[in-house]
Parts: structure tokens; sequence; C-alpha cells
């Protein structure tokens, strides 16, 4: 048995990971081992630290059991209590009731029953009426009471400030009402706000009021309200995602919505949310696309397909899969898979009051560009990512790194100041002038710069094909000019994510190789004095930039393969693992890592068990050596859902008593 003092390190060590299988394994872990064992004195701890995981990571209704659980120990041994977990416990109290939205198989009555229960237990604790007056409120808006909502919402805010109530998130429900009734005006001279902060707020607010400048024709605005959202967001959940993919896709940035679902919603695009979180997010995709469905249906959004957890139906061994690769499929997919979600949340309220709001959903309409900063990259490259200073030479600084005349980086000005200014259509224009005219003059190597320049401006505007196009062209140019290795590294990083978009990697795979073949054969070992490792031998030899252009060309060649689809499975796998290595041994361990993570999630695709759990925990002791500890929980957090999904529960507890004994705990 644990003494007090280990129990208690354990639940702080859970504390400080990041919401995930891993804080929630550990969480169950540790209330598992103290109900079973003791001491029981800690148990409330234990409890309130795996309904805040179940809550804020990976939703359960199994959260209801847990604060049951806590409930009845408040009533036999109030002692085990002290005043910073008794407040935990009521403050937790709000959210187990405001999860009753979330879960459409909970009745009216039970929810009645826990509101009661909640109204009662405050009283006597002596914590008054605010908190379970918000908690009406809430529940009535959700189910379509509106008149019922308003009452309750009256008795709310008649209170005033209160010990148990969030003044954040009260300033939040404000400003949200506004723009549930078209109120924008009164929700930007609202604001967000700016003291009493939580979880939620103050980015909840900013999404609200980028979407709100949107209806009011102030684009820049809007603009720098999402910037100061997701300055402000640790954890995106899947309303999170949603809100700003809405936000985006109305505000005409298509493709950077696309990239966000990439980056940050795949929990959310595999319905990994609760039926609640699920329906929301669901609607925010069906609102941000219904105005371009029909003009834009073809659009390709670079996701992958979806297949249906509890499907059964499957094809010649293949599970059947819904492809969202174009903005039409993902908008019929977001309305197909909302229609049973609404028809439950509509049979548990006896309304319609959720089918109307997908209704309404279907007919949002476009509304004025959102403008973003400038240097607001529109994706993120399917390429290398790590550390900054190993990122290959960019086109706008390569007169600066020596790969490009003075006279060409002059010629160059004009297009650059319309980049610079937002300007893509025009700068796409400029520099394809400026690349005939190069061309023209056998300047071939400038010349396939321009047009790389002119496929990034296009790519800007969400013309994947014409920029997939361009880079083609600008390659072949570079190639025939002679150009830096480096900048055909550059050419292929740019070209790798166009290609995932569309889907055709049939150009872009035989060029990464004729990249790598040039960086290869151009290596030259350090001359002393130059920055190579110290005491380096072979290819550590290398100068630094000219190796980790070599790395990355490798890389590149890896991925592209992995991603094409069209090679032997275990070739592929050992390109990557191969890279990987190189990475690690060479002292890119970050690079190695997220190389890594590609490794276990290609084997994992191709059911590769084994080599997938070797490669997420190899690419956790990277992420951890260096500091990373969302990347390391994040590789940690896929490795136990691999080993949950298939079958493999005891060894799940092995990696967690791992964790927890980590650094003495």
């Amino acid at each position: 048995m644990w003494s007090i003092h280990e129990a208690t390190q354990k639940i702080a060590h859970t504390r400080t990971l990041p919401y995930g299988s891993a804080r929630t394994a550990a969480a169950e872990y540790i209330a598992r081992t103290l109900e079973n064992e003791g001491p029981e004195q800690v148990l409330p701890q234990a409890l309130l630290t795996l309904v805040e995981a179940y809550v804020f990571g990976q939703p359960t209704p199994a959260s209801f059991a847990v604060f049951s659980k806590l409930l009845r120990l408040w009533d036999t041994h109030p002692e085990y209590f002290d005043d910073e977990t008794a407040k935990a416990l009521f403050w937790q109290f709000k959210w187990v009731t405001g999860d009753l939205t979330a879960y459409p198989q909970i009745s009216k009555e039970q929810a009645r029953q826990l509101l009661d229960e909640m109204r009662k237990r405050y009283r006597l604790a002596g914590l008054g009426d605010s908190a379970a007056d918000r908690a009406e409120h809430m529940w009535a808006a959700h189910i379509g009471d509106d008149e019922a909502a308003q009452t309750w919402q009256a008795r709310w805010l008649s209170h005033g400030e209160d010990e148990m109530d969030c003044g954040s998130c009260r300033h939040g429900s404000n400003l949200r009402d506004h723009m549930a009734a078209g109120e924008f005006e009164q929700a930007v001279a609202l604001g967000a706000p700016t003291e009493d902060l939580c979880n939620r707020e103050p980015a909840s607010s900013h999404r609200q009021l980028a979407l709100a400048l949107l209806h009011l024709g102030r684009g820049e605005e809007a603009g720098r309200e999402l910037l100061r959202a997701q300055a402000n967001s640790q954890h995106y959940d899947p309303d999170d995602v949603g809100v700003e993919f809405e936000i985006l896709a109305r505000g005409q940035q298509l493709e950077r919505a696309f990239a966000l679902l990439k980056k940050h919603g795949k929990r959310a695009l595999a319905l990994g949310g609760d039926p609640g979180d699920n329906r929301n997010f669901l609607r925010y995709l069906v609102a941000g696309l219904a105005w371009a469905r029909q003009e834009k249906g073809q659009m390709p959004t670079g996701l992958s397909g979806f297949t249906p957890a509890s499907s059964a139906v499957s094809q010649g061994g293949q599970s059947a899969e819904v492809s969202r690769a174009t903005l039409g499929e993902l908008y019929d997919w977001a309305l197909a898979q909302s229609l049973p979600l609404v028809a439950a949340f509509d049979r548990r309220a006896g309304n319609t009051c959720f089918s109307e709001s997908l209704a309404d959903a279907e007919l949002k309409s476009v509304l004025t560009p959102l403008v973003l900063p400038e240097g607001q990259a529109a994706s993120a490259p399917l390429g290398p990512q790590g550390e900054s200073a190993g990122e290959p030479v960019s086109y706008t600084d390569s007169a600066r790194a020596g790969l490009m005349s003075p006279d060409t980086a002059a010629a160059g000005e004009s297009a650059d100041g319309l980049l610079a200014e937002g300007s893509y259509d025009r700068a796409a224009q400029a520099y394809l002038e400026q690349a005939i005219s190069y061309e023209g003059a056998g300047q071939l190597a400038a010349a396939g710069q321009a047009r790389a320049e002119a496929a990034i401006c296009t790519k800007l505007v969400g013309r994947e094909a014409e920029a997939a196009a361009l880079l083609s062209q600008a390659f072949d140019l570079l190639v025939a000019g002679d150009a830096h290795p480096a900048l055909l590294v550059e050419t292929i990083r740019q070209w790798a994510p166009v290609a995932e978009i569309l889907g055709d990697y049939g150009a872009v795979l035989p060029a990464a190789q004729v990249a790598l073949d040039r960086v290869e054969s151009a290596l030259v070992p350090a001359q002393e004095g130059s920055e190579a490792r110290p005491g380096g031998t072979g290819m550590s030899a290398l100068p630094r930039p000219d190796l980790l252009v070599y790395l990355l060309a490798q890389e590149l060649v890896a991925r592209l393969d992995a991603a094409a689809g069209t090679s032997d499975p275990q070739q592929v796998q050992a390109g990557l693992v191969a890279a990987a290595d190189a990475y690690a041994e060479l002292g890119f361990p970050e690079r190695s890592a997220r190389l890594l993570v590609l490794v276990a999630e290609y084997a994992r695709e191709r059911g590769g068990v084994e080599g997938a759990v070797s490669a997420y925990q190899r690419a956790r002791e990277l992420f951890q050596g260096v500091g990373l500890v969302e990347s390391a929980t994040a590789a940690l957090d896929a490795c136990l859902d691999l080993l949950q999904t298939t079958g493999q529960g005891h060894r799940v507890e092995g990696l967690i008593e791992g964790l927890l004994t980590q650094d003495g705990q």
C-alpha cells in the first residue's frame, strides 16, 4: 500500500500531465488502487482528479458515476475533505450538471433529480443559489425552453458576484447571448473578459468576437481577435476547433480552415467527443461550408476518410470508409453524421429545437473576408517540422543566403512588396512576369525561383492545382539552371503539402528523389574552422547546414513515399526509420521524434501494432529529452489508445506504473 505522501505525490504528478489518454489512465489507476488498497483518506483527491480528466480530456458518462462516489464519500467521511477538496467538490458539481447537455441518453427526469440535488447540497453548505440558478439556465436553454431559460438567467445574474460563480464565464455567457440574438454591435461593445480568467476564457470570447466582427464587415479586427483566441488556447476541444473553423470558412479562408482541422481536429474529426461535442462540431462544419458547397464543392480538403468505429460493413476485407477529400464530401459527411445526433437530442428535449438549429446552419452565408496578419501560414507542411535552426532556406531569404544574384533580388522587390501587402493574386502575376523575363534571358534558376514564389501566392488563395503545376515547372527550371540543392529541397517542402491536399504524388515524389540525389552529390566534408560537429567523422563531419539539407531531403522522400502508398510498406517504413535514426544520431532529436510518430502511425494503419508501440515509446523518450512535455505525452496517449483498442490493457497499466514512478514519484 502506498503511504499518504506517496499517493499524494502520484496524484500531483498526474495533474501535471496534459489532458488526454495518459492523464486519464493514470487517474483511473490511482483511484482504482486507492479504492482497493488505500489509504482511503486520499481518495477524494484521486476521484476529483479523475472527474477532471474525464470532463476535460476524455468525456464519458462515467464522470457521473465517479462524482456519485465523491458525494457518498462526502456524506460518510467528511473528515477526508479539507477546505481545498471540499471547494473542488462543489465546483465540480457545476461541471457535472453542465454535462447533462452532452448526453441525450440522460432523461429529463434524471437531469431534474441532479439539478435538485445540486441546489439542496449548495444550500446545506451555505453556498447560495447562484451556481444552481446558472445550471438551470443552461439546461433550460439547451432543451429549447426559452421562457424558463430567460427566467433562470435573470435569477442567476441578480446574485452579483459569488465565490462559486466564475466571473469570466458569466461575462462570456452574456456575450454568447448577444451573439445568439444577432446583437453583434452589443457583443463587440461588451468585449472579452480581462479578469478572473479560467480554462475557457478569454479564448472563447475572443472567438465569438471574431465572428461578430465578421458579421459587421470588420475583417482585420476579426483576424486580430482570432489570433488572440489562439494565443490564449493551450488545449483545443471539438467546440474550439468547430468555432474557429466556422470563422475561417465563412471568412473566406477555406485553406486555413482545412489546415486547422488537420492540425487540431484529429479527435473532433474522429467524432471522439461526447455526443454534445460531436453535434456542435458537425454543426459548425455545416455552417462554415454551406455557402461554398455549390461553387467550391470540388475544392480538396486534404482530409482522410472516416470509418465509423462501430461499422461492421466491409468490402473485400476493407472497412467501409466515407471520403472527405473534397469540400462537398466533407459537407455531406457532416450533415449525414449530424442527423442521428440531432434526432436523439430532439427526442430528449421533446421538441425540434436541434433540427431547427441544424437547418439554420445549412442556410449560413459567406461573410466579409477575414484578414490575418502577414506571416500566418495557410497550412502546415507535410514535410519536416522541428528545430527552428534546421529549416531550409526560404525563397524570400534567398538573396541574403547568397543563392540569388543581387540583380535578381532587386528585380523581385515589387512582387515581394505585393506579397507583403497580402495582395496574393497580384503578387503571383508579378512573379510569373518575372519568371518569363528571366527564362527569356536564360536565367533558368532565377526563373524557377520566381515561379515557385508565384506558386506559393497561388496556394495562399486556395488554387492548389495551379500551385502544383507552377511548382513542377519551378523545380524543372531550378534543376536545369543548376540551382543550389537547398533550393530544390525548399521547392519540395513547399510542394509536398499541396500534393497532400490534391492527393496526387505522381510528380512530386520523383522530383524529391532528384533533389536528394543532387544534395547527396554536392556534399563536401567540413573544412577546418567551419561549422561541423566536434570530432565528427563520416556524415557527421559535414558542415551542419549541408548536413541538415541532406537530412531534410531524405525525410521528404520518406514522407512522400509513405503518403503516396505506392511502394512496398516494409520498404517505406524502413526508409522512415532510417531517416529518424539519422536525425537522432546527428543531433536533431526533435525531428527524429516527430518522424517516429509518423512511423508509428504508418505501422498502426497497416496492423503493425508492435512496431507502432515501439516507435511511439522512442518518440516519447526523445521528446522528453528535449523538454517537450506535451509532445511526449501526446506520443504516450497514442500508444495507450493503441494498446486499449487492441485488447492489451495489462500493458497500459504497466506503462502507467512506470510513468508514476519517474523522478522518484
